[in-house]
Parts: structure tokens; C-alpha cells; sequence
């Protein structure tokens, strides 16, 4: 109870301070009293060419409709893109499409293989680049259809939040996996983490469903003269509470064990190799760590690179007000999807376990195909 009451006060401390600091000092309690307000305030010309600045919306609020916010640590919804630019041309969605489920169905079958989901960390990868190849489909299906505002505001925004926080999770398992590994050592149970990671996935499946589940509940379609918009009703303060507590840890806990966690796995392995040859200099053992398990931190630091910008501008601009800043943060929220279409060069590539497994796969594959041209003939 008392570590509840401490972690609600801190919580409650740093987001007011970050509204201080990044929006003025009145800024925490206009957002408070736009969030008790259901009407919202028309403002046709942000969002559109002609504009780079909102002057008809609450501080921290912008759109035709007011509808857009970052105040809440993420985007409200993916139509933050069309704030920033008109449209994408199909050809180019449909590119990111075929390039993402290349690699992640290749990473799929990687990971299907027995010898690839030794330990729990395998499966967690095979899970990740399906979880991947979904939320590809999803982001590009938004895109594609974004004319279609029944499923796009109901069904897209509620499968992109949950499927994010997901894939973002199943990083953060990884992670603590393989320090597991590395403090364990060869008293490591596969067999155990095995079956930790069957129970772990349907766990945090349901997790990150239910906790998003209030989402289609509280959004409406708005119409303006030149489109449909998917917004939030107004509902409940504590509700928004809520929500931005969520934003924060499903990012911020999985992002930090990504970025601390790697430089746990380099001390302990150096100071166990300096127990273990203790004739050999410290910058030596170090560097044999470094070169053993460069797969391992690549990987880590690849997922912790493509978030930085995120994790700097969700504290930073939590009060939107020019369109350049709309397109910086919408621009860090894409980078960030990035990892979901790109477990093949992340897990795959860079690993000396799965990179022959992915070799012999291709292998497999054009024998096959040839056997069959051969046959043919």
C-alpha cells in the first residue's frame, strides 16, 4: 500500500513538473479543465497547408476538431500523420509492406525451426515477429483505408495501442532472460524457461488487450467539410490518468531495460572473466566480451536507438503547438514501429545461432525450387 501511494505521488509530481517545464505554469490546469469540457472548439485551418500554427484550441490541443493531443505521453490516433502531410502514396505504403512481411515472414520460419526455441528467448522471437507481421498489417491497413473511419477509429486504434505495448513487452522478456543466462550460468533450466515463456506470452497478451479495452468505447467520428476524423470523447479525469500512466510505463520500463540491462550483462561478464584469468588484463577480458556477445547488446541498442527520439519528444512535447513539432513527433512514433518489420536484421542476421539457421532455410528453399523446375522438365 505504501509502495502504491509512493509511486502515485511520484507520478503525479513528474507529470506536473513536465507540463511546467515544457508547456508554462498554467498549462497543466487549462489541459485539466479541457478535459472536463465535452465541446471542442473548431479550428479548420491546422492540419492543412495554409497553417502552421493552432489558435483556436486549449494549450496543448490541436486539429480541425481540437481532437489531437500529446499531453497523454503517445498520439491519440495515427490521423496525427495527416497533420503533417496531405497523404502517402499507395505505392509507397504498399513498398513497407512487402519489404516488412518479407522479413518477417523470414524470421518467422527462422524462428519455427526446433533448434531456434532451445530456451524461452526463441519463442519470444518467433511471438515477436508475428505480433511484428500483425501490426505491420494494421498500420498499413489504417493507411490504406483511412477513408473508412468505422473500423479505422474502432478496430485499427484499439489493435495498434495494444499490439505496440505487446511487441515492446516481449523486448523487455528477452532482455531479462538473458540476464538470467548470464548470472546462472550452466545451473540455467531450458526446459524452465521454456515453459516460463509459454505461460508469459498468453499473460501479457491478455495484459495489453484488457488494459486498452475502455478505447472503442470512448472515441466518435467527427465530420468537417473535407474529411472524417476519429476522436475521444471526453470522459473522466481519472480515466486520463490512467491513461497517461499507461503511455508512460508500457514505453518507458521496456525501453530502459533495453538500454540498462546490456551494460549489466558487460560488467558481470567482465568481472566473471577476471575471476576466472586473472593473468589477463581487465581492457582484454572486456573486449572478449564485447566481441562474444556483440549480437546480443547490436540487438538491444538497435531497439533503444529507434526509441530514443520517441522517449525525448514524449517528454518534450507534450504541448504541441507548431506543425513542425506534430511532424518531429509523429516522425520518432514511426521510427518506433520500425522494429516490428525488421526482426529479421534485429534477431536473425546479426545472431552466429540463427543467422545459419536462416542460411540453411534459403538453402532449403532453392534446392526445393529447383527440384521442382527439374521435375517440371
Amino acid at each position: 500500500m505504501e509502495m502504491s501511494m509512493f509511486f502515485f505521488l511520484f507520478y503525479s509530481y513528474t507529470r506536473k513538473l513536465f507540463f511546467r517545464i515544457f508547456c508554462g505554469d498554467s498549462s497543466f490546469q487549462k489541459i485539466k479543465q479541457k478535459k472536463r469540457n465535452s465541446s471542442m472548439a473548431i479550428n479548420t485551418d491546422f492540419c492543412s497547408s495554409n497553417s502552421d500554427t493552432t489558435s483556436h484550441c486549449t494549450a496543448c490541443f490541436y486539429g480541425p476538431n481540437c481532437q489531437f493531443t500529446t499531453a497523454y505521453y503517445s498520439i491519440t490516433s495515427l490521423e496525427i500523420l495527416f497533420c503533417s502531410i496531405e497523404s502517402i502514396p499507395t505505392s509507397v505504403i504498399l513498398s513497407i509492406l512487402f519489404l516488412g512481411s518479407l522479413c518477417n515472414v523470414f524470421s518467422i520460419a527462422t524462428f519455427c525451426q526446433s533448434n531456434t526455441r532451445e530456451i524461452g528467448s526463441g519463442i519470444y522471437r518467433l511471438w515477436m515477429s508475428i505480433i511484428g507481421q500483425i501490426g505491420l498489417m494494421i498500420v498499413v491497413s489504417h493507411l490504406l483505408f483511412e477513408k473508412n473511419q468505422l473500423i479505422a477509429c474502432y478496430l485499427f486504434e484499439y489493435l495498434r495501442k495494444a499490439f505496440h505495448a505487446l511487441y515492446d513487452s516481449l523486448t523487455a522478456c528477452i532482455a531479462l532472460e538473458r540476464t538470467m543466462v548470464i548470472y546462472q550460468g550452466i545451473t540455467f533450466n531450458k526446459i524452465g524457461s521454456r515453459r516460463i515463456a509459454k505461460l508469459v506470452i498468453p499473460i501479457l497478451f491478455l495484459y495489453h488487450f484488457i488494459s486498452v479495452l475502455y478505447e472503442p468505447f470512448f472515441r466518435q467520428i467527427v465530420d468537417t467539410s473535407n474529411r472524417s476524423w476519429c476522436t475521444l470523447k471526453s470522459y473522466h479525469y481519472s480515466l486520463l490518468n490512467y491513461e497517461s500512466t499507461r503511455n508512460i510505463f508500457h514505453f518507458i520500463i521496456p525501453y530502459m531495460i533495453n538500454l540498462l540491462f546490456p551494460i549489466l550483462w558487460i560488467f558481470t561478464l567482465t568481472k566473471q572473466k577476471c575471476t576466472l584469468y586473472q593473468n589477463v588484463s581487465t581492457w582484454i577480458n572486456l573486449q572478449n566480451v564485447l566481441y562474444t556477445y556483440k549480437h546480443t547488446i547490436i540487438s538491444s541498442y538497435i531497439l533503444v536507438l529507434l526509441n530514443t527520439p520517441r522517449f525525448i519528444l514524449t517528454f518534450s512535447l507534450t504541448c504541441i503547438e507548431h506543425k513542425w513539432q506534430n511532424t518531429a513527433y509523429i516522425t520518432a512514433y514511426l521510427l518506433s514501429l520500425i522494429p516490428m518489420m525488421m526482426n529479421l536484421f534485429i534477431f536473425v542476421l546479426p545472431s552466429p545461432k540463427y543467422r545459419p539457421v536462416f542460411i540453411g532455410l534459403l538453402q532449403r528453399l532453392v534446392r526445393y525450387r529447383h527440384r521442382n523446375e527439374y521435375d517440371r522438365a
